[in-house]
């Protein structure tokens, strides 16, 4: 009998002990099956592409039309009436039925309004909407003495070197001393000494610029110096620095067969009662004389005889036709 309750016991015991752990593991199932799983239904946002980042934000209101700038007319109900067009140079578009409208410096309402009472006299109550198709590039001008003279493009921020480089640099005969700076609207010309800027570093005259902007470099009237008489290449010619009598005769190809170096003469100021410096190159040449090698200054002649008594009736004659010369250079612009 005793033997008997034992067994029926420890039966009881081994089945209480498995529906404890089958009730276990049930319960870690669920509790693994309930974990959170990801969200995946919604993807992450996308970052801005560079073509949407690099898209040219709309106009601000009020913006005012400049030339090179494209619109598009449409008038409703008339659409041969409707085209895009550019905005020429002089600040006009050309309006079918109208003509030519200058719409430079006005707003797209105030263009359409202009557009929509000039065609109210052909047509009843039109309907006009103006839009801005593209903005013209911002741009600058460089004027006078450069290689690429005329527009320049424009960045915000760049200064006056950058638009001179861009119009492929001055040339040789620009007066650097006599530049302009005309901001856009103004009347009044601004001077720009670019010799300091270019050749000093004198970074006061790199001024920052403007959309519409100007800057004029004019020709070099004043700096310049003649060779004539029995030399070569008897003409007049750009004086750079530091240029003496040797130089410029050397510049002219030397003398003819005629010419007479040690009768040599700078002249120099008025014309009308010059002051007459004689030169011998044969003490330069042969002496190492270089008291003989006399700086040139704007507008000396020099004049290489034929003899030792130079005709100054002829000289005087050659002096005249500078004087003339010189007076069509600066105000006529030859």
């Amino acid at each position: 009998m005793n033997k008997t309750l034992v067994i029926l016991l420890s039966c009881m015991l081994i089945a209480v002990c498995s529906t404890v752990s089958m009730a276990q593991s049930q319960a870690d199932g669920d509790t693994a099956g309930s974990a959170p799983s990801p969200d995946i239904s919604a993807p992450p946002a996308q970052p801005t592409t560079p073509a949407e980042a690099a898209a040219p934000q709309p106009e601000p209101e009020g913006y005012k039309l400049q030339p090179d700038d494209v619109i598009r007319m449409q008038v409703f109900g008339e659409p041969e009436l409707s085209a895009e067009q550019a905005i020429n140079p002089s600040g006009y578009i050309s309006v079918p039925l109208v003509g030519q409208i200058r719409v430079q410096d006005l707003t797209q309402d105030e263009v359409a309004e202009v557009i929509r009472t000039a065609l109210s006299k052909y047509l009843v109550e039109p309907k006009v909407q103006l839009t801005l198709s593209r903005v013209r590039d911002p741009r600058v001008f460089v004027l006078g003495q450069v290689n690429r003279p005329g527009p320049v493009p424009f960045k915000q921020g760049e200064r006056i070197m950058e638009a001179i480089a861009g119009a492929g640099s001055y040339n040789e005969i620009a007066w650097l001393e006599k530049a302009t700076l005309t901001h856009k609207g103004s009347q009044e010309a601004d001077p720009l000494n670019l010799r300091k800027l270019f050749l000093d570093g004198d970074m006061s005259q790199n001024m920052q610029l403007k959309d519409g902007d100007t800057i004029f470099i004019p020709e070099d009237t004043k700096n310049k110096y003649f060779v004539l008489g029995e030399v070569m290449r008897p003409m007049m010619y750009r004086l750079k620095e530091n240029i003496t009598v040797m130089d410029a005769i050397t510049t002219a190809g030397g003398p003819t067969p005629k010419g007479t170096l040690k009768d040599t003469y700078i002249i120099r100021g008025d014309p009308g009662s010059p002051q007459r410096i004689k030169v011998d190159i044969g003490k330069l040449v042969k002496g190492g004389d270089l008291t003989q090698n006399i700086m040139l200054q704007p507008g000396d002649v020099v004049y290489v005889a034929e003899s030792s008594k130079p005709d100054w009736t002829k000289i005087g004659n050659m002096l005249s036709i500078i004087v003339n010369s010189s007076y069509l250079f600066r105000y006529w612009g030859l």
